[in-house]
């Protein structure tokens, strides 16, 4: 690459600005246009000249003799020790404390904003207006300013960069050029909208006293108008500061993460411990009145559904059958008793098997796995007429479902559990998923820490109850920063290390192969500064405990590890990622959220029989704005696959898996093959049965294509049609997709694509791919 020195071109725009302190203007150019394609390495940006103005700190760019507004103006500002040299600019603003220096580098300015005062301090730059913008909301957006939907959406929005944004950029369009600005410190960093008559914003930046690191940093660079050419320089800068990491590489660590490979992501859910056809019902109403069935009523006072089972009891004293919704009524609290410490009585419970003996004989503390089987098998050993062999419990919605999702075609996928306790209670899953190549892991999360003795889920549950008055996160205003869902308090990740050492120790300690491990919120950006005196924890420190800990069990147990998420931080870290492609929005609304008799309405967290939760099964509609947004493909773009296909596999956050949106199951086949992302499914027996027929079929071209795409970097993107609707994605040199999501016929050189299908070509494949739905799936 030739370089270029930087020449000052004027010293001030106002005259004799710098001596009278209200405004001096700088201009500079960069260096010599390089415009290599294809490899990170090789992706520079435009030469351009610049022109900077302190009082308002306006920022404008000059390329071919058109000007480029980057950065407009701001209210004036008194302005000292303003210094032009020929490497920059810099000066200082006394009343804001603050210090700016405007420097040229290789193929970029560098701008820099230090805060001088270890006090609490706020600054806000640059002001942003544009016609259109590329930014990396999920896995990509096109914001088109004076589009209704989108003033809708983004107007008085208040975006959190490392929460919101999957990585820490954007580009401004101006005609045939992009200007890109990369914060390479994007802590405490808010990108503040406004819509009026356009969408535009500002950048404010926060410098908390506690925190030392008091500087923000960004690159601007200039760009073709190309999402291509702006994914690129970025792509090329996460190379240069040694963070990124390949699948490949990924892989050599650990050959598991092979296995993700062409594999869709499935979410087994199943909460019961044993399931009606575990129980011989007529031999249950006979045993009614056996110490052993007296044993186990005695728990209904102590249960959280003890009330319906205590009523289900007496009825059934009264019947000479059992219906369905007593049967799961049954199962509910058989599942609570069987999952106590306290359940287990040798004089109830006299015979015993071989397990049983080997946990009875067993040194040390019972561990919640062996209390569970133990539990089990003196129900089976003891009561024989009443319960089926342990080993045949819940065959049907665990083995049974992996066999015949084997049968279907399906070599590879990642199984995800709600919880490692539904592998406690069916060891058999474990060891299926094992035999079969898939991956199996269960949701954990550390984030959320719960009172003592009242949790309401198992994450939120410690054997240290110390945490919840000592390890939580402080406010500014020294009160505890309430946990998901405003119940119990936030974990400091930095004080919960040996709290993960313990955990995963006991669940590994079972001996269950386990091969992956999938934890909640750790690379979603929701990260906090700790003001408690005690525990003093900066943003930065915060994201880096959680990095340390999801490093640690992927090495300490060889887990392919992946997390809620997905921003790039983590990205050298996980080799998978759920919500950049469509990330969590259903509680911006009430509708979705608590409206119960709203179409749009999620659905309950519950599912009375065990399966799939309302809130997974239910099919809904999309309302504006939030429809065209999130859901719209004419507005997608591949920012992060464009610069981070060949090291995380990303899909979806678990409440948009893609039979969720009526009427959108097909384009989002279509866009799953388009930008390589597998499809995320909810399944219980009930569901396999909807699905099954649908998943198979779709998965024969979509897993074909994303193992020939998946350690490949995404080389190319296209809108080939103006509105958007038609898109072409290219894998490397010779793999492509061209996608049409509208409803006419395109012609893509000597093929025709139907509306909502995608041609597929390279490698010896030539395919137009239109998924076949089912039309109830639609």
């Amino acid at each position: 690459m030739r370089l270029r020195k930087w020449i000052i071109m004027g010293a001030c725009l106002l005259g004799a600005c710098a001596l009278a302190n209200v405004g001096c203007g700088a201009r500079g150019t960069a260096p010599v246009e390089d415009r290599s394609q294809g490899g990170a390495e090789g992706a520079l940006g435009l030469e351009f000249d610049y022109e900077v103005n302190p009082a308002d700190f306006s920022l404008t760019l000059y390329v071919d003799g058109q000007s480029l507004p980057a950065a407009g103006a701001s209210d004036e500002r008194r302005t000292e020790q303003v210094k032009t040299e020929e490497d920059g600019v810099s000066w200082r603003y006394p009343e804001e404390k603050i210090r700016v220096a405007v420097k040229p580098e290789e193929d970029y300015l560098s701008v820099q904003i230090g805060a001088e005062t270890e006090e609490d301090q706020a600054f806000r730059w640059p002001e942003i207006s544009a016609g259109l913008y590329y930014i990396p909301l999920g896995e990509g957006k096109r914001v088109v300013s004076d589009q209704a939907e989108w003033k809708m959406f983004l107007d008085g929005q208040e975006l959190a960069v490392n929460e919101a944004l999957s990585m820490p950029f954007w580009a401004s369009v101006y005609g045939d050029y992009a200007v890109l600005f990369i914060m390479e410190n994007p802590y405490r960093t808010s990108l503040n909208f406004s819509a009026g008559p356009e969408v535009s914003f500002g950048v404010e930046h926060r410098y908390p006293a506690i925190s030392p690191n008091r500087t923000n940093r960004y690159r601007i660079y200039v760009t073709e108008n190309d999402p291509v050419a702006v994914a690129k320089v970025y792509r090329r800068y996460v190379r240069e500061t040694g963070e990124f990491v390949t699948l490949e590489e990924k892989a050599g660590d650990n050959p598991a993460v092979q296995n993700l490979f062409g594999a869709p992501h499935i979410y087994l859910h199943g909460d019961l411990a044993v399931t009606p056809e575990d129980i011989n019902w007529p031999g249950f109403r006979q045993a009614m009145d056996t110490p052993a069935m007296r044993h186990i009523m005695s728990f209904l006072d102590q249960s959280e559904v003890g009330a319906e089972a205590k009523t289900v009891f007496a009825e059934l004293g009264k019947q000479d059958y059992v219906a369905e919704y007593q049967k799961y009524a049954i199962c509910s609290y058989l599942t609570e008793v069987i999952k106590r410490g306290d359940f287990y009585a040798p004089e109830v419970f006299p015979e015993r098997n071989d397990e049983m003996r080997a946990v009875l004989d067993g040194q040390g503390e019972r561990s919640p796995y062996r209390q569970i089987r133990l539990n089990q098998n003196a129900l089976a050993v003891n009561m024989p007429d009443v319960f089926h062999p342990t080993d045949t419990w819940l065959e049907k919605e665990t083995t049974g479902l992996l066999e015949e999702m084997k049968e279907a075609g399906i070599e590879q996928a990642w199984i995800g559990l709600n919880s490692w306790e539904q592998a406690y209670v069916k060891p058999e899953l474990a060891r299926q998923a094992e035999k079969q190549g898939y991956l199996l892991g269960a949701y954990d999360s550390y984030h959320s820490i719960h009172e003592p003795g009242k949790e309401q889920w198992i994450t939120a549950e410690f054997s240290d109850s110390s945490l919840y008055d000592d390890a939580v996160v402080v406010d500014a205003d020294g009160e505890p920063v309430k946990g998901f869902k405003n119940v119990g308090r936030k974990l400091n990740p930095t004080l919960s290390l040996p709290a993960v050492k313990r955990r995963m120790g006991e669940i590994m300690g079972t001996g269950l192969p386990f091969s992956s491990w999938f934890v909640d919120c750790d690379a979603f950006g929701e990260i906090y500064d700790d003001y408690s005196p005690e525990h003093i924890t900066t943003q930065e420190q915060d994201l880096a405990a959680r990095m340390e800990r999801l490093a640690y069990i992927r090495d300490t147990y060889g887990l392919v590890v992946g997390s809620e998420g997905g921003n790039d931080f983590a990205a050298s870290t996980v080799a998978f990622a759920h919500g950049i492609e469509l990330k969590s929005f259903s509680w911006m609304d009430e509708d979705m959220n608590q409206n119960r008799d709203s179409e749009y309405y999620m659905g309950k967290y519950y599912n009375s029989k065990g399966g799939v939760p309302e809130h997974f099964s239910r099919r809904v509609p999309v309302k504006e704005p939030y429809r065209t947004v999130f859901m719209d493909p004419r507005y997608d773009m591949p920012l992060f696959k464009l610069v981070y296909n060949d090291s995380v596999i990303t899909s979806y956050h678990w409440d948009w898996s893609t039979f969720k949106v009526k009427g959108a199951t097909g384009d989002r086949m279509v866009r799953e093959v388009l930008y390589n992302v597998p499809p995320l499914y909810h399944l219980d027996r009930a569901e396999w049965n909807r699905y099954g027929e649908d998943i198979a079929r779709h998965h024969k071209v979509w897993s074909k294509f994303s193992k020939r795409a998946v350690t490949r970097e995404m080389t190319e993107f296209a809108y080939l049609s103006g509105d958007g609707a038609v898109q072409m994605t290219g894998y490397g040199e010779d793999l492509k997709a061209v996608a049409n999501f509208g409803d006419e016929t395109w012609q893509y050189g000597d093929k025709k694509i139907p509306g909502h299908s995608v041609l597929i070509q390279g490698e010896g494949i030539e395919l137009v791919y239109t998924p076949e739905v089912g039309e109830e799936n639609r």
